[in-house]
């Protein structure tokens, strides 16, 4: 199996046809057509159906194509290193960040490293992935550090730091509680909740605390989406109330929303990890540190937590959840 044969399977999957392909690649059509029949004939299966003028990927060429991703990925990574040092560029420093921590915290920290002085030569890369990517990116090598939510299976990784501080409830301006300073749960029993879908033990501790505050829990309806941001702007248009977490709440505020503290305690926990064996990039520590002190300055009730990170349940804060 060659190189320019797995070039040649993305390219026919990006662009839809051997032609197209060969476009994008520089390569005539039947030089691609070749290295597609060669591959095929290699693995032992068809990967496209071909139906002019386009084609489509077989059963088995999907499932082949869910193997060979990760290798085509890294391919283009090493396709653009290569570039870099051949101009002289060092190698960039790589962060990968869940997409709340992406538009709240990151952006945030880097801004006020680059006040001080410029942290980093000549490139940063920044993704913006779920945590299971996150975890698998900083394992393959393919990112130095990556800023999580936690709980999470860390696998290969270390943890440099985490901490939790508690969920939000945004409301839309204007809403009957927004005068209050501390919500709650039990007062929106009778309103749409909107909040972002979780795996593990985030999800149930969120279901939970809506669940006891709930007089007739069967009647609550709620809506679940993939983002933060998505919460704001069901909030802003009036859909419902939102729980959000306590870093986009802290950097990320939206003309229409109000946000309070909820009087049920819920830990939103992050932390920023690295892969066990391998050396730090020579740029990390300044970002990594300087992401545990902004946190821990900037969010309220923020505390840091152990090197389990797992989050307590309890409010260390109960003081200031008095409820009005």
């Amino acid at each position: 199996m060659e190189i320019r044969q797995l070039e040649a399977f993305a390219a026919v999957l990006t662009a839809g046809s051997v032609t197209a392909a060969g476009r994008l690649l520089e390569r005539s059509q039947p030089v691609v057509s070749r290295q597609i029949q060669d591959l095929e004939q290699r693995l032992g299966f068809t990967l496209f159906h071909r139906t002019r003028p386009h084609v489509k990927l077989t059963e088995k060429g999907r499932e082949f194509y869910e193997e060979v991703r990760p290798i085509l990925a890294g391919l283009e990574v090493l396709d653009a290193r290569a570039r870099d040092i051949a101009q002289g560029l060092s190698r960039p420093l790589r962060v990968a960040a869940t997409p709340s921590l992406s538009l709240s915290v990151l952006p945030q920290v880097i801004a006020l490293l680059e006040q001080q002085q410029p942290f980093f030569q000549q490139k940063l890369f920044i993704d913006s992935l779920l945590p299971d990517e996150v975890i698998k990116q900083v394992s393959e090598g393919k990112v130095d550090i990556g800023l999580t939510s936690l709980p999470v299976d860390l696998g290969t990784n270390r943890l440099h730091w985490s901490g939790q501080a508690p969920y939000m409830l945004a409301l839309p301006e204007g809403h009957d509680l927004a005068d209050h300073e501390v919500i709650d749960l039990s007062t929106i029993e009778d309103q749409m909740v909107v909040s972002v879908f979780h795996r593990y033990r985030m999800r149930y501790r969120q279901a939970t605390a809506l669940m006891r505050a709930h007089a007739n829990p069967n009647e609550l309806r709620r809506i679940e989406t993939a983002s933060s941001v998505n919460v704001l702007s069901m909030v802003r248009v009036g859909l419902g109330v939102g729980i959000l977490d306590p870093y986009l709440a802290a950097c990320y505020p939206m003309d229409g929303v109000v946000v309070r503290e909820i009087q049920n305690y819920i830990p939103a926990m992050i932390g920023v990890i690295s892969h066990t064996d391998r050396p730090l990039h020579a740029e990390a520590p300044v970002l990594i540190e300087a992401l545990r002190q902004f946190v821990v300055e900037s969010v309220p009730r923020f505390i840091i937590g152990d090197d389990s990170g797992l989050p307590q349940e309890h409010d260390p804060f109960p003081e200031l959840s008095v409820s009005e």
